[in-house]
């Protein structure tokens, strides 16, 4: 049962492991062609030129030294020099206790000094446990995506982790395979340090590829959850700027990252293009420093919701009032009362105070202020008032109505008269209603409003009177209705 199993599984990651199938077998032919190559190359005698050049120079007795030719061209300096920086190769592996069982065996078996095309049969033993080192690799890494991994995430509510192996679990698989490629090649010891820097390379851009892969699966991922949350909570339109916003920075850190990584692999110096890359952006910002504040005001208004789009809002230092017709990153648009739209900078926001009309709900107190004489009977007119405004259209019944005397005027009791309208959009005409029924009740009760005048009298002496009338009688002309008025 169990080795049927087994097989069936070979047979599947054999039909579906191609990619595995042509890496391992190109870097086992690379290999084998490093050590034949390696062998022949090996049994040659070393040429005399070549023995020379590879003489240290410290090796030469002091004061023997070949003097320099003063009239040599002098050798012109690299373009890449300090940009592209010399590797350190990787230490030459060392056997360790599976090379040395496999030793061990192919002496007791009597072929450790039989070779075929130039290699010898330990080596190959080696070359082959490596390769069975990837299949059982890829196996284990099949087997934990499709069995471990899937039954936890049946086993949870949410259906994210469910999507999240669906997106990543294939790739995280061949990440699996990779690290054992590179694994299973650095324990060979009869691979050149070429071949192994060579495979390395392969092998490096070949994960950086699928690591980078999966981010972007996972970004993408992140923004399908994203938008599908602000549809259900009705917030599409409204956040939808944010989050192709934050979705494309993270994809651009993403491909940043990943050529940084890339290039300081293969011993490029990125000093250089970092300290670019942040002149670059600090000359951007100054430049753009206005839609960068309008942006963060923004997405500061998207996260913290002072007001949604439909609410009525006032931006008092800007003089501004109407219902938003949108919230973007770097305006809101205002509808006004007139039918007007007004583009206004997020940043414009943020610097003034916002009175919200709609929120926390609809309803609205409204009050306005009329004076009576001093004579009046102030509790007939409070009465009078109260009853005559909760009898208004739109005035809401459950909600108090207050009449209060707040100020003793010029001309008379000043009060103040304050009452609840349902929604904010009917003010103008239930304060034009409510004025309408105050003036009818109080004509009818025969209550008439004092009027805004003042009274001025002056006192003076009998003196002061009777220079004022000479003056009068010298300036009579002047008076109207006097003789030179004709």
């Amino acid at each position: 049962m169990i080795e049927s199993r087994l097989s069936c599984l070979i047979v599947r990651a054999m039909k579906r492991g191609l990619l595995l199938i042509l890496i391992a077998g190109a870097a086992a032919l690379l290999v084998m062609w490093d050590a034949v190559g390696g062998g022949v190359a090996s049994a040659r005698a070393p040429e005399p030129g070549i023995a020379r050049s590879a003489t240290p120079k410290s090796a030469v007795p002091k004061g023997e030294e070949e003097p320099e030719d003063e009239g040599a061209t002098p050798a012109p300096p690299d373009v890449l020099e300090g940009v592209i920086l010399t590797r350190t190769p990787e230490p030459t592996a060392t056997p360790g206790r599976v090379e040395r069982q496999v030793e061990d065996l192919v002496k007791r078996v009597g072929l450790a000094r039989t070779t075929f095309l130039g290699v010898s049969v330990v080596d190959w033993a080696n070359l082959g446990v490596s390769l069975l080192y990837v299949l059982v690799g890829y196996l284990i890494g099949t087997w934990l995506v499709r069995r471990v991994l899937s039954n936890l995430v049946q086993r949870t509510v949410t259906e994210f982790d469910d999507r999240l192996l669906e997106a990543i679990g294939g790739d995280a698989r061949w990440l699996v395979v990779v690290l054992v490629l590179y694994l299973s090649t650095v324990r060979l010891t009869f691979v050149s340090v070429g071949i192994k820097a060579f495979l390395g390379d392969i092998y490096f851009i070949v994960g950086l590829a699928l690591i980078f892969r999966v981010v972007f699966k996972l970004i993408n991922l992140a923004d399908e959850w994203a938008r599908q949350r602000t549809k259900e909570t009705g917030r599409e339109a409204e956040l939808e700027p944010m989050i192709v916003l934050l979705t494309r920075v993270a994809q651009i850190l993403t491909a940043v990252v990943g050529l940084i990584i890339f290039l300081n692999r293969f011993g490029v110096d990125v000093t250089a293009l970092s300290a670019a890359l942040g002149l670059g952006g600090l000359a951007i910002t100054l430049a753009a420093q206005d839609t960068i504040a309008d942006a963060i005001a923004g997405f500061i208004i998207l996260v913290d919701r002072p007001f949604r789009v439909g609410d009525r809002i006032e931006i008092q230092g800007a003089g501004t009032w109407g219902d938003v017709m949108g919230i973007g990153l770097r305006s809101t648009r205002i509808r006004t009362r007139d039918n007007r739209a007004i583009i206004l900078p997020n940043s414009t926001i943020s610097r003034n105070q916002v009175v919200n009309y709609s929120y926390p709900d609809a309803s609205y107190r409204s009050e306005t202020d009329l004076c009576v004489g001093y004579d009046t009977d102030l509790t007939a007119v409070r009465r009078l008032i109260v009853a005559t405004v909760r009898a208004v259209e739109g005035v809401l019944a459950d909600r108090p109505v207050d009449a209060l005397y707040v100020e003793m005027g010029d001309s008379g009791v000043i009060f103040r008269v304050r009452w609840w309208i349902e929604t904010y959009v009917d003010l103008r005409r239930n304060l034009d209603r409510v004025h309408t029924a105050l003036q009818v009740a109080f004509d009818e009760a025969g209550i008439s409003f004092a009027p805004k005048t003042q009274s001025v009298k002056l006192q003076a002496d009998a003196e002061t009177v009777q220079r004022v009338a000479a003056t009068f009688k010298r300036r009579g002309g002047t008076r109207p209705g006097g003789p030179t008025d004709a």
